[in-house]
């Protein structure tokens, strides 16, 4: 740990053909601790990253989840990509990635890697979410990837989750008057829809994420999704979203796509009710949610803390000064 590198305890590559998971495991203790990895596991990691398709279905998406859900969700979708594992495990973001770095050096202006920043600063080894809220990101982001849409539509689309009802939607727009980013491809530019004709806008969006919710559970949808990327590399699976996660990401934009001045998933508190947002209780998931993309739609930098009274953002550990999480947390 002193010099800040991830290795085995036995070779590399025997361990990891002994326990493909192996390298999720080591991804994952990197992401959390802005660790590198020795140069004999790198190696071993880039020319075993293929076997992990023979991991069990279930067991990939627990890996998977212990990934994302925990606060490092950004750095280990970079570490994901880095070793070719982001295509085998999340195909239509790698191919995403793969096309927005052409020519880039970094990835930190991309929409998804800002979606991905702003979910971690709410989250720690301490506090996770359920799979569904990052999963719900995902496909949040997917549509607007195969369908970019207006600026000021975006935001009244994760005010409508923040905030639970289309009146405090408006009354929050009309009062929020800071500078709007935008993205290429996900946004239209500088917004010219009038608050007017805003709500028919805002079901439409919520169509075609929940639409998009089948781009992460079945692989005909996918490699759909997947033709606007000519360079992506073929997928024939596993798709590892279940069924009962699926259920929970139509339950988290439910009611979203109809008349929205009906529409009510208020709650019935302020801030983050954590164990809800573990357990995955979608009124959690689609609060979060809210303002996750709210955050990534502003050109401010997100405080280290949230309005939210009962919650407080826990800076990430800086290896160089010798802090770092409890290693219990990490497994």
């Amino acid at each position: 740990m002193r010099k800040n590198k991830v290795c085995t305890v036995i070779p590399a590559h025997i361990s990891f053909m002994e326990d493909p998971a192996r390298i999720l495991r080591g991804l994952r203790i990197a992401a959390r601790l802005g660790f590198q990895f020795s140069s004999e596991t790198s190696t071993a990691i880039r020319d075993l990253s293929s076997s992990i398709i023979n991991i069990d279905k279930a067991r990939l998406m627990m890996e998977m989840n212990y990934l994302l859900s925990y606060g490092a969700a950004e750095p280990s979708v970079r570490l994901l990509r880095k070793y070719g594992l982001l295509d085998l495990l999340l195909p239509l973001q790698g191919a995403y990635l793969s096309d927005q770095m052409r020519g880039k050096s970094s990835d930190r202006d991309l929409m998804l890697m800002k979606l991905l920043a702003n979910l971690d600063r709410l989250l720690s080894a301490d506090r996770p979410c359920h799979s569904s809220l990052w999963l719900a990101l995902l496909v949040f982001h997917s549509a607007l990837v195969n369908s970019p849409q207006d600026t000021l539509v975006i935001r009244a689309f994760a005010a409508l989750l923040y905030f639970g009802t289309w009146e405090s939607t408006i009354k929050f727009l009309k009062e929020d008057v800071g500078a709007q980013a935008t993205y290429v491809p996900e946004t239209l530019g500088t917004s010219r829809i009038k608050l007017d004709n805003l709500m028919e806008q805002t079901s439409y969006l919520a169509s075609l994420v929940i639409s998009s919710v089948h781009t992460m559970t079945c692989l005909d949808a996918l490699q759909q999704s997947l033709a606007r990327f000519p360079d992506a590399p073929q997928f024939s699976g596993p798709v590892l979203v279940s069924n009962n996660d699926r259920s929970r990401l139509f339950r988290i934009f439910e009611g979203l796509d109809s008349d929205l001045t009906s529409y009510n998933a208020r709650r019935g508190m302020h801030g983050i009710d954590l164990w809800s947002l573990k357990d995955g209780h979608p009124d959690e998931a689609r609060f979060v949610l809210g303002k996750v993309i709210l955050d990534t739609m502003s050109d401010e930098l997100p405080s280290e803390s949230t309005e939210d009274a009962d919650v407080t953002i826990k800076p990430a550990a800086d290896p160089a000064d010798g802090s770092h999480p409890p290693l219990s947390t990490l497994f």
